[in-house]
């Protein structure tokens, strides 16, 4: 169920940004090239639709156009720059002989790339777009007994497997650029909570049981300052993150189902506002 609900998130949430990438692109194309493509979504409206001119709407598309594709552009960029200058910050920060340690010790988990960091506070989150790593603080293992430890390490090692920090990133950088199509902030919101279920899941299938991965939580949340520093949870998926109330109520009820919110307005909103964009663009086409 919950894989399904992954599944459906990350279509919706990466499928109607690319969609209305590719009616930009076509309408830039022709533009710029005068290209004379017609796989537009609504071709058919083009022949009765174009002959009612509107020069002021073609101006404002290709300035639509230039600002999404140059805003996403950069977006990703800095995204980028990010995760690389944390990556670096982090390795210059690695304990290496307790990371090789944990690397020997779960060798069998697809080889994952661990980083232990030598941090006092308790961190543990996976980070990197393209050859994501999972990042444990000195203070979190020293806090951890083995049974917690290996309910951490699963959790996460689900993250590096199915590389979620690249595609949340993907997701929140859509959801930012094309705020005019709201349903893609809920998707984004929603399919970073079901990826944390799903990563706890995986704990609880791999120990055997929820008291791992259920008391390891409540550790990190019962050690972290409130007053702690904000980290960039776009670039990374961390253990302990805003999905935590619903987390810790199916650990302690693993038969709850939590009901994901269908934002009905949001929904026709996005709906009405990608059917419009269609229009105006097979209509300055036109």
């Amino acid at each position: 169920m919950w894989r399904t609900r992954s599944k459906i998130l990350f279509t919706v949430g990466f499928g109607i940004p690319v969609l209305v990438l590719i009616q930009m692109f076509m309408y830039a194309m022709y533009k710029i090239f005068g290209w004379d493509i017609r796989l537009n979504v609504l071709w058919l409206c083009n022949h009765w639709m174009s002959r009612m001119g509107w020069m002021s709407i073609g101006h404002f598309l290709l300035m639509l156009v230039v600002l999404t594709f140059a805003g996403t552009g950069w977006l990703l960029s800095r995204r980028i720059i990010q995760t690389r200058a944390a990556i670096t910050k982090l390795r210059s920060m690695e304990i290496r002989a307790w990371s090789t340690e944990l690397n020997a010790r779960y060798q069998h988990l697809k080889k994952p790339r661990f980083l232990v960091v030598d941090k006092s506070s308790p961190v543990a989150f996976t980070i990197g777009l393209w050859r994501p790593c999972i990042v444990l603080s000195t203070g979190l293992l020293s806090m951890l007994d083995p049974e917690e430890e290996k309910a951490v390490v699963y959790h996460e090692v689900h993250h590096l497997w199915h590389r979620d920090p690249l595609k949340t990133t993907l997701l929140s950088v859509f959801a930012v650029m094309m705020p005019y199509i709201p349903v893609l902030k809920h998707t984004s919101q929603q399919y970073r909570i079901v990826r944390e279920i799903l990563a706890d899941n995986e704990a609880i299938e791999r120990t055997g049981n929820a008291a791992g991965i259920g008391s390891a939580l409540l550790k990190l949340l019962k050690a972290c300052s409130p007053s702690g520093e904000r980290r960039e949870m776009i670039i990374q998926s961390s253990f302990a993150d805003t999905s935590v109330n619903v987390r810790i109520s199916r650990l302690l009820n693993p038969e709850l189902d939590v009901t994901l919110r269908l934002p009905r307005y949001a929904i026709l909103i996005s709906a009405t506002v990608f059917l419009l964009l269609s229009i105006l663009f097979v209509w300055s086409i036109g």
